[in-house]
């Protein structure tokens, strides 16, 4: 859940930033399938879901019975999304540790319609860490990164399998506007231990 968080996004459209609310549901024509090749009654739909949370498989007493049944009601799970405008930066969702003037700062030259991750948990590592650089030290990162904000457009960005782990990339240009307000240059190498990885390297250090 690190990188990958279903509500970890600002949308900006036509001048205006929006933060994209998730929620998962499953359509109640589904429910009733899962019910019905499970043999669950469908009022107890919601307690075998909770029991299988709690307890896992055994809850049924055929094994296999509750494996197809958790693995049914994963494929049937959907998020459905809605975007909230956000008429004020500082009410917003942010990162623990972020200022609006990150974000302000970011979308500055953006495209018009861009939809982009904030990457908390990266960036609030990012920004409890620097502080923490001797004058003469760096922060080095491995990670797939989004260098520049409009990269969001000329490619899927996650969530999807990257090396190995299913993951979002992480907003790196975000990164660098956060270093930079801190005193700090980011920048970002190739990673060059393993050919055609899409992994790149974060150099971060105080600012001379």
């Amino acid at each position: 859940m690190y990188d990958n968080l279903p509500t970890d996004e600002l949308v900006l459209r036509d001048g205006r930033l929006y933060t994209v609310e998730v929620r998962a549901s499953l359509r109640s024509a589904d429910v009733e399938r899962i019910c019905q090749a499970s043999a669950v009654p469908v009022e107890d739909f919601s307690r075998c879901v909770k029991r299988l949370i709690e307890i896992g498989p055994e809850h049924f007493l055929e094994d296999g019975r509750g494996v197809t049944f958790w693995r049914d009601v994963w494929a049937g799970v959907r998020l459905d999304e809605r975007m909230i405008a956000v008429d004020n930066l500082a009410d917003a969702p942010l990162p623990a540790g972020m200022r609006p003037s990150h974000i302000e700062s970011l979308i500055e030259d953006a495209p018009g319609d861009v939809r982009f991750q904030l990457s908390s948990g990266a960036a609030e590592s990012f920004l409890n860490t620097i502080p923490l650089l001797h004058p003469a030290g760096y922060l080095q990162v491995q990670d797939i990164f989004v260098k520049r904000l409009v990269d969001y457009l000329h490619g899927f960005r996650g969530p999807g399998k990257m090396d190995g782990s299913i993951v979002n990339w992480v907003n790196g240009a975000l990164l660098a506007e956060v270093g930079e307000q801190a005193g700090y240059d980011v920048n970002f190498e190739p990673f060059r231990y393993r050919e055609g990885s899409q992994t790149s390297v974060l150099y971060t250090t105080q600012r001379e």
